[in-house]
Formats: C-alpha cells, sequence, structure tokens
C-alpha cells in the first residue's frame, strides 16, 4: 500500500486513524500522485514528520521534477528548494534505520548524497539512479555499509577510490548492478560478491576482475571505453550472459578470445548480439573445452542464423550440453538472405542433449537449421525440438 493510500484509510474508522504513521514501508512515487510539485512536497514532508515507526523495512522515492514548467528566473531557486527537500527526506528515512533505500531522481544535478547514506548500518539493499543527461558523481568520503547486500548504481560516476571503497566497505556485498555508468577504475577485488552486471556503462581501457565467490556475470550493451575485461579469479563462475557489442568496438582483437577462456566452469551461457557469427568466426579455432556446459543460448536478431557451421563448431567443444536454445527476436529485412550459406559436415558429439528450444520472429530458415543441427549430431538419441514465435 502506498503512503496516499494508507493515510485515506484514517476515515474508515476511528480505531485506524492512526495507523498510518506506523507503515512500515514508504513509497513516494511522483507519477502515482498526478499532482504539482508543490503538493507533492507538502505530502512527503508531512508524511515523514508524522511517521512513527522506529524502523523501516523499504525507502522508495521516485521524482522526476517539473523544472520544464518554471520559468528561468525561479528555476534555479525551486530547484535548490527541491533539493533541500529531498536531503532532509533522506536523513529523515535514515534515522528510522531502513533496511532498503532506492531514489530514482531527475533534475537533482546538485543534490549532494549525506555521508549518512554510505555508513547506514541497517542497509542491506540500496538503489541509486539518476535520470539526467550527465553522470552523477559519486564520491562519499567514507564508505562503511556493513549489512548491505544488494547495490546499484543508474547513470552515475565511479571513480577508481569509491569503487575499492564500496568493495571494502560493504564485506556482505553479493549483488553489484552497473547500469549506464562512468567505470573510472581499473580493477575490481572482492571475495563475496556472487552477482555482477555491466550493463551500457563507459570505461577507460581495461578491467581486471578478482571475484572467487563470483557465480553470476552479465555484460551487455555496447560500452565505449571498456577494451577488455579479464577475469582474473573467478573460479565459481557458473552463469554467464555476454552481448557481442559490449566491448569497444576500437579495440583490435583478443577481448572476446581471453573472456571465452575464463568462461571453462560456466554451466548455463548465453550470447547475444547481432555480430554472434563473427564473434565465433574469431574464437572457434582456438576456443577451450566447455566441459561443465549445460545450456548453452545463442540470441540473434535479424536473420536466423546464416552460417550454421560455426554453430556446430562451437557445439564440438561442449560435449555435456543438454539444452540448446536459439533465439532469433527480430525477423529479417528485406535485404538479408532468405537461405543459409553452405552448411559442410561439422560433427558434434553432445551425448546428453536432450532439447533444442528454437524462438523466432520470422520463420526463415528456421527448419534448415534445425536439419543441419540433427544432421550433425554424433548420438542417435532422441533430440525434443521445441517451436516457437515471439
Amino acid at each position: 500500500m502506498v503512503p496516499k493510500d494508507a493515510v485515506q484509510t484514517c476515515i474508515l474508522s476511528k480505531q485506524w486513524r492512526n495507523l498510518w504513521t506506523f507503515i512500515p514501508s514508504l513509497n513516494f512515487d511522483k507519477f502515482r500522485f498526478k499532482c504539482t510539485d508543490a503538493a507533492f512536497v507538502h505530502f512527503v514532508t508531512n508524511m515523514l514528520y508524522f511517521h512513527g515507526a522506529s524502523k523501516l523495512d523499504a525507502f522508495r522515492l521516485r521524482w522526476y521534477t517539473d523544472q520544464h514548467l518554471i520559468t528561468c528566473i525561479y528555476r534555479e531557486e525551486m530547484c535548490q528548494i527541491h533539493v533541500s527537500n529531498v536531503s532532509s527526506w533522506i536523513f529523515s528515512a535514515l534515522s528510522c534505520k531502513p533496511r532498503s533505500i532506492s531514489l530514482v531522481l531527475r533534475g537533482f544535478a546538485n543534490l549532494k548524497l549525506p555521508l549518512a547514506l554510505f555508513t547506514c548500518t541497517s542497509l542491506e539493499q540500496l538503489d541509486l539512479q539518476f535520470i539526467d543527461s550527465s553522470k552523477k558523481d559519486i564520491h562519499p568520503k567514507f564508505i562503511n555499509l556493513p549489512n548491505l547486500k544488494k547495490l546499484k548504481f543508474f547513470k552515475c560516476a565511479l571513480h577508481n577510490l569509491v569503487m575499492q571503497g564500496i568493495l571494502s566497505g560493504c564485506p556482505l556485498l553479493e549483488e553489484l548492478n552497473l547500469h549506464d555508468c562512468s567505470l573510472e577504475f581499473s580493477e575490481m577485488k572482492s571475495d563475496l560478491l556472487r552477482r555482477l552486471s555491466i550493463i551500457k556503462c563507459q570505461g577507460n581501457g581495461v578491467v581486471d576482475i578478482f571475484m572467487p565467490s563470483l557465480i553470476s556475470l552479465h555484460l551487455e550493451d555496447h560500452c565505449p571505453g571498456i577494451t577488455k575485461l579479464s577475469l582474473k579469479n573467478t573460479p565459481s563462475l557458473v552463469k554467464v550472459f555476454v552481448s557481442y557489442d559490449f566491448f569497444d568496438e576500437n579495440y583490435i582483437s583478443g577481448a572476446e578470445f581471453e573472456l571465452f577462456n575464463c568462461l571453462t566452469t560456466v554451466t548455463d551461457l548465453k550470447l547475444h548480439g547481432p555480430g554472434l557469427e563473427e564473434l565465433l568466426e574469431k574464437v572457434i579455432l582456438n576456443c577451450p573445452k566447455f566441459d561443465c556446459l549445460k545450456q548453452l543460448t545463442f540470441g540473434h536478431e535479424g536473420a536466423i542464423i546464416k552460417k550454421p557451421v560455426l554453430l556446430c563448431q562451437l557445439l564440438r567443444h561442449t560435449p555435456n550440453l543438454q539444452k540448446l536454445t536459439i533465439s532469433q527476436k527480430q525477423p529479417a529485412t528485406s535485404g538479408e538472405p532468405k537461405k543459409m550459406g553452405a552448411t559442410g559436415q561439422i560433427p558434434f558429439r553432445c551425448d546428453h542433449l536432450k532439447a533444442i528450444e528454437i524462438k523466432y520472429s520470422d520463420p526463415s530458415g528456421v527448419q534448415e537449421l534445425v536439419d543441419v543441427l540433427l544432421q550433425n549430431v554424433s548420438h542417435d538419441k532422441g533430440v525434443r525440438i521445441d517451436f516457437s514465435r515471439f
């Protein structure tokens, strides 16, 4: 129940008159209020003033200011007032020892996050999202979040000392999500981090990862500036998602090959992107053997795979594969060929292969692809084929 609905329950019964002041979760979403900034500020301020709970499960604030409706004369003044309001709300929430805080803000470029936010001992989840054109510079002087387990940054600038402070000051951190951030560091070290996502970020060269407990790695969308992601110590890694366009398009080569060599412990591998066949052409000759791999997802955009021989070559390196999924999310354009090229005979032995799932938007070439795969399977056990359309 959102705070606005909780307050309205006080008119239903005298016994419920003050119950709203003790709700354990506060979710202030400007989009659900459908009111002016002034009315929103008035409600949130009063709600926090009268709130009597000593502890909070969650505090969430989503506010995109209406600055475009304010004349230039008063815009800077109103912006400063809003920044002051948000700062006081954060302090009020922190005084209630929250387990989770989520801030989704736009129009608060001048907001300075209080140090208390990064030293709150009760926090288990922290989500900071700034929906502005420029990245929000995160630079706390000190970080001590001893119980934090999940951390997300969206459109933030993270410097080397900040990342070191996060990974050393959050000893129980298990999940880190970096989305559309500026990564101004070259190393990430954590003994307990289990899940890492880097999506549409900007980097500065090579990033070395030392995470012995890491089990899941998600690399998505083009990340300009990141030329190589080097997995130095990730023996527990079992689940990986990689989009081909993740690395900087100006890198010379070798980034994909080195990454592939670090995935030999993975059991669930998802490869996605418009240039996956080009990726396979680069790494297939020196591709390592994926003895642990049980599920392989090949996400492709545009026409269905035009060179199935490359996929067959990859499958020769996955002897224990149990399920193969091929996903074609967008239909082929009129300029794309409808038929596949020469297939050849590239037999692969996947004795444990039980199912092939084909998800497609355009049926062109789907049946030919299945025929090629079945012709090259070296065992005679039945393989279930499932088809589904987007």
